[in-house]
């Protein structure tokens, strides 16, 4: 009388283990969060996981020191270097340079020639004079050099150094953590101007010239390409045949 009960209890036993070891999807593993969002390169709501990571530009001092001359004459590499820098801050309203010779020298000496010449030249590159103050640093002695400084921009990329996923952890089919990385840090030590991640650059004017003598050539139903020359034909050297 008391083997059916035990059956039949064993029987809801197993179906009840089995409900447990089958029954419901699976939780997905969730994907661990970047340590790059206190970046100010990282976005995590970019439209993209390419767009995450950016190079983005960062306001920084800049101090450029000459050495002095006799009588105040420029280097050419001084002048160069000048000229220069106020071509890469026409555009910057607002941005002043500070021309400083060391508090020890003379008001009249070399430095003070050297100051000026270099306050001269920034000048005739386009710099307005209200742009340009003259000033002193602490320093003691002489031959001290004269130290411009100035506002600059520089370019900053992300720090893919550190935080890595498993690469090899594809079961989620999603892209890694530092998936654009490498590519925004490389575009922030490779570009020239800082200044394009701003904006575009500026187009050059086009050659109207060269356009007027092909539509000239168009209209006249003249040949408007370049003529073919043995050094365009592609033929192989005769010296290889």
């Amino acid at each position: 009388m008391t083997r059916i009960p035990l059956i039949t209890a064993l029987a809801v036993s197993a179906l009840m283990l089995s409900a447990c070891a089958t029954g419901g999807p699976r939780p997905k593993a969730v994907p661990t969060a970047s340590t790059k969002t206190g970046n100010p390169t990282f976005d995590p709501k970019a439209p993209t996981d390419f767009d995450r990571y950016r190079a983005i530009t960062r306001e920084s001092n800049g101090e450029l020191a000459l050495a002095q001359h006799p009588n105040g004459r420029l280097s050419d590499a001084q002048k160069s270097v000048l000229i220069a820098l106020a071509q890469d801050n026409l555009a910057q309203e607002g941005q002043t340079f500070t021309i400083r010779t060391a508090a020890g020298e003379a008001s009249v000496g070399d430095a003070a020639q050297t100051a000026r010449a270099a306050a001269e030249v920034l000048r005739s590159a386009g710099i307005s004079a209200s742009r340009i103050l003259m000033d002193h640093y602490d320093a003691a002695g002489s031959g001290a050099p004269i130290k411009i400084t100035y506002r600059t921009i520089q370019a900053v990329g992300p720090d893919c150094r550190k935080g890595w996923d498993d690469l090899a952890a594809t079961g989620s089919n999603r892209v890694y953590g530092h998936f654009g990385c490498a590519d925004a840090a490389n575009l922030a030590a490779m570009i020239a101007n800082p200044r394009d991640l701003q904006h575009p650059a500026a187009e050059d004017p086009s050659d109207a010239t060269r356009r007027g003598v092909i539509l000239g050539k168009y209209r006249k139903g003249e040949q408007t390409t370049a003529s073919k020359d043995d050094q365009a034909s592609g033929a192989v050297s005769n010296s290889v045949k």
